[in-house]
């Protein structure tokens, strides 16, 4: 066999999975996500039985499961179309116009979705956000759709 071949002669019983067990623990660790966010813990969405495929072992399991995930939070100060040309014609130095006036608020997106706006402070000698809005769930929820 080259480099390049794999090998797929391991996989000859594949046709004799029942894929209705696969999508029934799916809809199961669905159902136990969608619990353990609104508050609930993952034994009680998997059923009490304690035997969640997906935390085995584990006894109470709130939300403390997510906050360890990184997010990307981003400050969208503003933004312009360019042409080719000047951005080619760029030098130290020089100085383009953004969209946003002085005093407006800038878009604090996390994740590339757009959650509140804020302003512009420093503190310490380093940049900062200070949080002037927060979108409402709707318009949060809203936006996460249209991705």
């Amino acid at each position: 066999m080259g480099d390049g071949d794999m090998d797929f002669s391991g996989l000859d019983g594949m046709d004799d999975i029942d894929w209705s067990d696969v999508a029934a623990d799916l809809e199961k660790n669905k159902e136990m996500i969608k619990s353990a966010a609104s508050g609930g813990d993952l034994n009680e969405a998997s059923g009490g039985g304690g035997e969640s495929s997906a935390v085995a072992g584990s006894t109470e399991v709130g939300l403390d499961f997510l906050m360890d995930i990184p997010l990307q939070l981003q400050v969208e100060v503003g933004g312009t179309l360019m042409m080719v040309k000047d951005l080619l014609a760029m030098d130290i130095d020089s100085v383009f116009e953004l969209g946003k006036q002085v005093g407006d608020p800038m878009d604090i997106k996390i994740n590339d979705k757009l959650v509140a706006r804020g302003e512009i402070i420093i503190q310490n000698e380093k940049f900062g956000i200070k949080i002037l809005e927060i979108l409402d769930k709707q318009k949060r929820l809203s936006s996460l759709k249209q991705a």
